[in-house]
C-alpha cells in the first residue's frame, strides 16, 4: 500500500509483478519496444493545448514541441488513463502522484524473498510453466542473477511496465486501487486469494483504474492494428486470427475457454458476422483468456493452437 506523498517503496505485492520476464535475454527487446517513441499526440485523442497544460502540471512527459511530439506505448497508455481519471474528477495533484508512482523504478529488497513469498511464486508460476523452469526462475531471483542482468543492460523497470507484462503475458486483470486518503495499491487477479487483507482493501471506498481495460481497448482499435505486431502484443497465430475476423476471410473460428465454455463464430455466405461476438473473441485473444483456438479458412486450411503450445495442422 502506498501514500501519494511518499517515494515509491517495494512490498511483496510489487515483487509478484516482477516475474513476467521468463528469460533475461528478452529484457532488452521488451524494454525497448514499450519505450520506443512511435505514437503521435493526435493518436491519443488529447488536444495539443491540454497536453501543454498537462506537461506544465507534471502529468505528461517533457517532450519536444507539440507538433513533433512522439510518445512511447507506455506514455500512450498513461495519457489514456490520465484522461479517464480527470473525467472522473480526480484532481491534477492526485493524477500527477499516480504518474510518479506508476513510472517509478521497481527494486526488490532482500527481505522480500520470504519462504511464504517463494511458496506463492512456485504455486503461481507452476500454473503456466514446467516445474524445472519454475525452479530455475526462482533461483535466478534468489541468487540475484535476474537483477544483475537488468543492471548490466542499464534497465530499470517501472511499475507500469510490470503491470503491462502481467496483463499481457500472465493473463491477469491488472490495475491500481486509488483510495480517497491518497493510498495507491497495485492490483492483480491473483490478489483475490490474499485472504482477509485483500478483502479489506476491496471493501474500502476506492476508484479502480484498470490497466487491462486500456490494453484491451488499444488492441480492439482497428486504427492501431499496425502497431500490434511491432509491439509484440499478440503472437503470430493470434494476430492471424484477429486479421481473419476483421477481414471476414475465415469460415469458422472456435475459441475454447475451459471444459465448460466454448464459442464458435461463423461467417455467412455474404460475410456477415456477429459484431459483438467478434469483438469478444478479439478481446479474448488480446488478453490471452483462452485455452485453445481453431481457425478454418475459406480455402480449407486450418490453424490450431493453445496458450502454451502453438502448432499448425
Amino acid at each position: 500500500m502506498r501514500k501519494e506523498t511518499q517515494s515509491p517503496e517495494t512490498s511483496t505485492e510489487d515483487f509478484s509483478l516482477q516475474l513476467d520476464l521468463q528469460e533475461t535475454g528478452q529484457i532488452p527487446e521488451l524494454y525497448e519496444k514499450l519505450r520506443e517513441p512511435i505514437f503521435s499526440l493526435k493518436q491519443t485523442g488529447i488536444a495539443p493545448k491540454l497536453y501543454v497544460d498537462w506537461k506544465k502540471a507534471g502529468l505528461a512527459p517533457r517532450t519536444e514541441e507539440q507538433s513533433w511530439t512522439k510518445l512511447s506505448f507506455l506514455e500512450y497508455l498513461w495519457l489514456k488513463m490520465a484522461k479517464e481519471l480527470r473525467e472522473l474528477g480526480l484532481p491534477l495533484a492526485r493524477v500527477k502522484a499516480l504518474r510518479e508512482y506508476l513510472f517509478g523504478g521497481q527494486q526488490i529488497p532482500p527481505d522480500a524473498f520470504t519462504p511464504e513469498v517463494v511458496a506463492k511464486l512456485r504455486e503461481e508460476l507452476g500454473k503456466t510453466m514446467p516445474a524445472k523452469q519454475v525452479e530455475a526462475l526462482i533461483e535466478e531471483h534468489l541468487s540475484g542473477q535476474a537483477q544483475a542482468a537488468q543492471e548490466s543492460y542499464g534497465i530499470r523497470f517501472s511499475l507500469l511496465e510490470t503491470m503491462v507484462y502481467s496483463a499481457l503475458y500472465r493473463k491477469q486483470e491488472a490495475g491500481v486501487l486509488i483510495f480517497p486518503a491518497g493510498d495507491l495499491v497495485p492490483w492483480l487477479d491473483e490478489m483475490q486469494g490474499m485472504g482477509p487483507e485483500g478483502q479489506v482493501l476491496l471493501g474500502r471506498t476506492h476508484v479502480f483504474l484498470s490497466i487491462t481495460q486500456h490494453l484491451s481497448a488499444f488492441i480492439l482499435d482497428e486504427d492501431k492494428a499496425d502497431y500490434i505486431p511491432r509491439l509484440s502484443l499478440l503472437s503470430e497465430e493470434e494476430l492471424q486470427v484477429v486479421r481473419a475476423i476483421r477481414n471476414k476471410s475465415f469460415r469458422q473460428v472456435t475459441v475454447t475457454f475451459d471444459e465448460r465454455r466454448q464459442i464458435t463464430l461463423r461467417t455467412t455466405s455474404d460475410g456477415h458476422l456477429d459484431e459483438a461476438l467478434s469483438k469478444e473473441l478479439i478481446e479474448t485473444l488480446a488478453l490471452k483468456n483462452y485455452q485453445s483456438v481453431e481457425l478454418e479458412n475459406r480455402g480449407g486450411s486450418r490453424l490450431k493452437f493453445t496458450k502454451e503450445h502453438r502448432r499448425r495442422i
